[in-house]
């Protein structure tokens, strides 16, 4: 979060949701690299194409993207959330736009360009070889059975979502804090474990946000927690535009220097290293930060009182 807060502008910020319909959303349960990457691609393409149009605003926006794969009730949902910065770097770089006062733009055109341009890379996908067409996808590998089944998806139209904007920067802040780093259910919600039933709560959007108690045999809900595990090494939070890693401090400088805007002062980084430790074994999962050793137990023993240490 501190390093997010040295990138903001104190312009107003939106916040974009583009979902995938559920005949996609059955394709990235057994291809969820490719779709997955699919998806933060095209929506962030979409974005930043609408953005350049003159129509709507004719900048260049930055975008920051974090992929969720689940609803409230652990469903299958992929969908990705976007905040994109209220306006952006004219094409020549000399100006900065601003957006319309709580206006980003239109959500069926963001939609329509959304969905031609993800079926078009998934029909890609599928002449190239990327998508594996497994288990009950098998009826689609013939070229022709998998065109029939994205052929109704051009009559549908996508779910892109625009929230109004935030109010200023550290509302983004607070948001990103408490979203970015979520998983399918946090332990909060889980209310208990009962004759081989798991009970949690969950907020029933269709009915007012009313937050209610769903049960699931163990084995389903484990069925659903692990749809969310998503594929080793994937990167879930991306940045595009004129944050895109390239070129960010280069154009936040000039996007800064455009609104006459001073640099956040960024707190000095400390240690997490107890007082007094000494250690220098590498975390394990980091390879970066060093471990204290507090103390040591056998195997099949109980860890003793935590050992106090000396900071003389």
């Amino acid at each position: 979060m501190e390093e997010r807060e040295s990138e903001l502008l104190p312009v107003p910020y939106f916040h974009v949701v583009f979902t995938l319909p559920q005949e996609i959303a059955a394709l990235a349960r057994w291809n969820p690299k490719v779709v997955y990457d699919l998806l933060f691609k095209t929506s962030a393409e979409t974005l930043r194409q609408v953005a350049l149009d003159p129509k709507h605003l004719g900048a260049e926006v930055g975008v920051l993207s974090v992929l969720h794969t689940w609803g409230q009730n652990l469903h299958h949902h992929p969908h990705v959330h976007c905040i994109v910065s209220g306006g952006g770097l004219s094409p020549d770089g000399k100006r900065w736009v601003s957006c319309r006062p709580g206006f980003f733009a239109p959500v069926k055109v963001l939609g329509r360009l959304f969905r031609g341009k993800l079926l078009a890379r998934l029909k890609s996908a599928r002449g190239s070889g990327e998508l594996q067409l497994e288990g009950p996808l098998q009826e689609f590998q013939r070229r022709e059975s998998f065109a029939d089944y994205l052929r109704p998806l051009y009559a549908k139209e996508w779910v892109v979502y625009s929230k109004p904007p935030f109010g200023n920067p550290s509302r983004v802040l607070k948001y990103l804090a408490r979203y970015t780093h979520r998983v399918a259910i946090s332990n909060g919600r889980l209310v208990k474990l009962e004759q081989g039933r798991v009970f949690f709560t969950w907020k029933d959007y269709a009915h007012g946000a009313k937050r209610k108690v769903m049960s699931l045999p163990a084995a389903e809900f484990l069925r659903r927690f692990l749809l969310h595990v998503l594929p080793k090494g994937f990167v879930r939070i991306r940045h595009y535009g004129f944050l895109a890693n390239r070129c960010r401090q280069e154009k936040l400088d000039r996007c800064r220097q455009l609104l006459d805007a001073q640099v956040p002062e960024r707190p000095s980084p400390q240690s997490d290293e107890p007082s007094g430790a000494s250690s220098s074994v590498p975390c394990p999962t980091c390879g970066r930060g060093l471990m204290a050793i507090l103390w040591r137990f056998e195997p099949g023993h109980h860890p003793r009182e935590p050992v106090l240490i000396d900071s003389s």
